[in-house]
């Protein structure tokens, strides 16, 4: 008996440790282990203000400002080429930037080539503003630990939301409708 038990006692912690690379994995690239994402807005009183950073244009020439105060809220997207649920979510974020003036919204390639992210933007038509995170500036100060990410702030560039893995056009619409109607 007491064999039996120890034999039990040790399959759990082997099993664990053969699906934390899995896990791990998976949450590299948008997929997410405990389900769909459902970001909140964080209370207006709890809001950090968002690091502040500049990275160069994806396209052309100058730095694209990533975290910076304005007249509209902004959603920062962070994607990489080879990220299947990236791919699959651009042609949604791209839907919500023409379909909503009222919010500005930036693209960042993360972990990726400036060929492979440039071949894919112009693949999908993005048009609104792309930058390129070399070195993973933007990664880090926004603690991405997967791709795709987004994360929205509001006009004083305060982190109003975070949402891990692949957002949609009206997931989008959700989480800024309050911040656009803040005035």
């Amino acid at each position: 008996m007491p064999a039996r038990g120890y034999a039990h006692r040790v399959r759990i912690p082997v099993i664990l440790v053969a699906l934390v690379p899995v896990a791990a994995g998976l949450a590299g690239c948008g997929a997410s282990v405990g389900g769909e994402s459902a970001a909140q807005l964080v209370p207006t009183a709890q809001r950090e203000s968002a690091a502040h950073l500049a990275v160069p244009m994806l396209e052309g020439a100058g730095t694209l400002a990533v975290g910076v105060p304005g007249p509209r809220p902004t959603v920062i997207n962070m994607w990489a080429s080879w990220c299947g649920p990236c791919r699959k979510e651009m042609p949604d974020v791209q839907q919500f930037a023409t379909t909503h003036p009222a919010v500005r919204v930036v693209g960042v390639a993360v972990n990726d080539s400036v060929d492979d992210a440039r071949a894919f933007a112009r693949e999908v038509g993005v048009t609104f503003p792309l930058g390129f995170d070399r070195g993973d500036a933007v990664a880090d100060a926004y603690a991405v630990s997967g791709l795709p990410t987004t994360v929205v702030l509001d006009r004083e560039g305060r982190l109003a939301a975070t949402w891990p893995g692949p957002v949609t056009s009206a997931d989008l619409a959700r989480l800024t409708a309050p911040l656009v109607a803040r005035g």
